[in-house]
């Protein structure tokens, strides 16, 4: 196994340098002797002991290194000392010891540093002392000639007499931040001004101390509001000013708080849940997004169906099933009327049990759920009828999606439509106990409660319908159905 590997090493190596000696080849072919230079150099460094690629090696080296020299001249003689800077580095790399490219190295540095502390003291002219440090600075790491240095003296006393001018200005504009930006800076380049910046920085730390509390508390009435968004921004203003504090929790918890409302938005319940669930675990929560987190987390439901009553005549006043005989009539409009006034009361549940048998309809309700599957209960003769049928869906207390309930009348020819009623998933879940009217259905009562460790899917006293053939095949007589449990 070991030397399996050592074999698929040695095959990449080698691989590497055939690839990069051919890159040293076409650049040696053009003439671009840099990179055959810097190829030809990582190929010998993988083959130490092949000849060939060695005298490659010396031939791109020597000419790399002549050309170099000349651009850095070239570039010299038009007073472009960055192009004279960089080529005599690239030949330091070539030839480190050569004391000629080193002397001319030495005087590009310092013809650039020069020119970067003439840009330095014009941006401390101009007010742009950050900038006029950082030239300075860069400057004296390139260079340490006495020219640069007395030019590098000169400046700095630039930056400092104008930075701390501009400072107190800031200081009087009660612009603290700024002010204490700059103090450090002037401070940091002349020592003696150590206690004046000091100064600035106290005020600096009180100003912050009250500006935070302020931002912090603006948070807080946007929090109660629920303005999540409002209340991120201040908390994370008072951040900005100082990390940490009472402001670093509130806003991960609102940041989460909007983090989940969005997700609500988009109907995604387990992002949002999540996102609510982190809220809480700020330790910042006020119960708000705990009752959210009840609310949105998709949990198991027992859906179920406790009575049904349909009207007891069609549109047309015709009975259901049967010929409607006078003393039909007269139950059914009076049923109806105090069904419509007074809901289910015990008056209407003794007048549909006085519904002639002959005309008392074969019903049973069937359930389409969210996910498409169609579930039946039982027939049961009557227009009022109780039901012991349950079953088990996910949701909760923001789910628009609807459960469509459709009663049907069984007949041998057939089977017929009688009403339908919908209902969202979260009323189910806010309300527990609902009574849905909808056309020929005077009261469809539906209780709901926890699962109960059930899962979606289970069911009782219901059946799942099949379902239908595919077009061009011959439909069933009625409704296929797995038996009712």
């Amino acid at each position: 196994m070991k030397r399996a590997v050592l074999g698929v090493v040695a095959a990449i190596m080698l691989a590497a340098c055939a690839s990069a000696e051919k890159a040293g080849d076409r650049a040696a072919a053009v003439g671009d002797w840099k990179n055959a230079y810097t190829a030809y150099r990582q190929a010998l460094a993988n083959e130490p002991d092949n000849a060939e690629l060695k005298a490659k090696y010396d031939q791109a080296r020597e000419q790399a290194l002549q050309d170099t020299q000349k651009r850095a001249q070239t570039c010299a003689q038009v007073d472009d000392w960055n192009c004279a800077l960089a080529e005599s580095d690239f030949a330091l790399s070539i030839d480190g010891g050569n004391a000629d490219i080193a002397a001319f190295r030495m005087r590009a540095a310092n013809r650039v540093a020069m020119g970067m502390l003439d840009g330095a003291a014009e941006h401390a002219r101009s007010g742009h002392f950050p900038e006029a440090a950082n030239d300075m600075q860069r400057a004296t790491q390139l260079s340490q000639t006495p020219e640069v240095k007395a030019r590098s003296e000169e400046v700095r006393r630039l930056i400092v007499t104008g930075g701390r001018a501009r400072a107190e200005g800031y200081r009087q504009e009660r612009n603290l931040i700024a002010a204490n930006e700059l103090a450090q800076l002037v401070a940091g380049l002349d020592g003696s001004l150590a206690g004046w910046a000091q100064g600035i920085a106290a005020e600096y730390e009180q100003w912050v101390t009250v500006e935070y509390e302020r931002l912090a508390r603006e948070g807080d009435d946007a929090r109660v509001n629920h303005d999540w968004a409002m209340a991120q921004e201040r908390y994370h203003a008072a951040l900005s000013l100082r990390p940490g504090g009472r402001a670093a929790p509130l806003e991960e918890y609102v940041r989460n708080l909007g983090e989940a409302e969005r997700q609500l938005g988009n109907r995604d319940w387990n992002r949002a849940a999540d996102a609510y669930r982190v809220a809480v675990r700020t330790g910042q929560d006020d119960g708000y997004a705990s009752r959210q987190l009840e609310l949105t987390e998709p949990r198991p439901y027992r859906v179920a169906l406790r009575s049904l009553l349909v009207v007891p005549a069609r549109p047309d006043g015709n009975a259901w099933v049967g010929m409607a005989s006078p003393l039909f009539a007269r139950v059914a409009q009076k049923l109806t009327q105090l069904a419509e006034r007074r809901g289910m009361s015990d008056v209407v549940m003794e007048l549909a049990m006085t519904i002639p048998q002959e005309n008392q309809p074969r019903l049973r309700i069937e359930a389409l759920l969210p996910d498409g599957t169609r579930l039946t209960t039982p027939p049961k003769n009557g227009i009022y009828m109780g039901y012991d049928s349950e079953f088990v869906i996910l949701g909760n207390a923001f789910d628009e999606t609807p459960i469509t309930f459709q009663v049907y009348m069984d007949d041998p020819r057939g089977n017929e439509m009688v009403g339908t009623v919908d209902v969202p998933v979260r009323e189910l879940v806010a309300q527990r106990n609902l009574s849905l009217k909808g056309r020929s259905v005077l009261a469809l009562k539906l209780a709901t409660a926890n699962g109960d460790g059930r899962a979606p899917g289970w069911m009782q006293g219901m059946a799942r319908v099949e379902p239908m053939p595919p077009p061009g095949a011959p439909p069933p007589p009625g409704h296929v159905a797995t038996p009712i449990p």
